[in-house]
């Protein structure tokens, strides 16, 4: 029972981080990066479901094995709506990234773990004027060298005089929405892909309805986090408890109460019968000889 309790606070340790947090706790391990990406496209959609910039990123690692640590660059001022793991069945998993400042200024560096081969990144970034005439000045940088990327930007819906530089091909995705494909290979980590978008949209509603997500309380945390921590809490220190209790030896004073308190067992053999004066009937006690009320001898 002893070796089973570290292991049991480990894991009440771990949940009561990831609740605290909202992200699983990691333990450490042998983190291997990337040599590069292939297969990448990069969705940029303006005023999709948001008034702001929608950036989608979807891509495979070369050169390691997953898990591996995956590094991106965005724009400081954005804000991130996903980063994870595609499998092959197109299921998504991840969650809130690493961020922290980099070295290139008005970008930040986010980091993560994929556990797959399949990398997926979306964010929005606030770099679209409300002014009906829109013009939107787009960089994509990266930290790893891309064989082959394919830029795909959307036109929004109740806009007009869409234009975008490099041109690229025009099509109709799956939405019915008007985009544009811009195709590159062997990219550097060196130059950054640049293009421009512009049009004039006086519509501030953006092409479709937001997708709605979980409500949070207004300090950006989880309604049910402090319940969650109370219970993991209250469950650990329970559980801890008992198990010490059981697993430890009793103490002298601890047997000892036990003693007292378990009820005393009948003896098993024949009881001594009771003995009687044979002339005045009195009851004798001990071994007496002679009555002690009549005087007479005690067969």
């Amino acid at each position: 029972m002893k070796k089973v309790i570290p292991f049991l606070l480990l894991f009440l340790l771990i949940s009561l981080v990831s609740v605290s947090t909202g992200k699983p706790l990691v333990l450490a391990q042998n983190e291997t990066e990337p040599a590069g990406f292939k297969n990448v496209r990069l969705w940029v959609y303006p005023e999709y479901d948001d008034p702001r910039l929608l950036v989608m990123m979807e891509g495979k690692i070369v050169g390691a094995e997953p898990p591996a640590k995956v590094k991106f660059l965005v724009p400081s001022g954005a804000e991130m709506y996903s980063a994870g793991s595609m499998d092959a069945q197109g299921r998504y998993s991840g969650g809130p990234p690493a961020r922290k400042p980099s070295s290139v200024p008005g970008w930040d560096e986010i980091s993560y773990l994929v556990t797959s081969d399949t990398f997926r990144v979306e964010y929005y970034d606030s770099v679209i004027a409300e002014l009906p005439e829109k013009s939107i000045a787009y960089e994509f940088l990266r930290l790893y060298p891309i064989s082959d990327l394919e830029v795909i930007v959307q036109e929004p819906r109740r806009s007009s005089n869409f234009t975008v530089s490099p041109a690229g091909r025009a099509f109709v995705d799956s939405e019915n929405f008007n985009s544009y494909s811009i195709s590159f290979k062997d990219l550097d980590t060196e130059k950054p892909v640049k293009f421009d978008i512009a049009y004039t949209r006086a519509d501030t509603n953006p092409s479709v309805a937001p997708i709605k997500t979980f409500p949070e309380t207004p300090s950006g945390r989880n309604p049910l986090l402090i319940p969650g921590i109370l219970i993991l809490a209250g469950i650990a220190i329970i559980s801890v408890f008992l198990l010490v209790r059981k697993s430890r030896p009793q103490t002298r004073a601890e047997r000892r109460q036990q003693s007292r308190a378990a009820p005393s067992r009948v003896p098993s053999g024949p009881q001594p019968k009771a003995r009687f004066c044979s002339q005045c009937g009195n009851p004798q006690e001990g071994s007496n000889k002679f009555c002690p009320n009549c005087g007479a001898k005690i067969p």
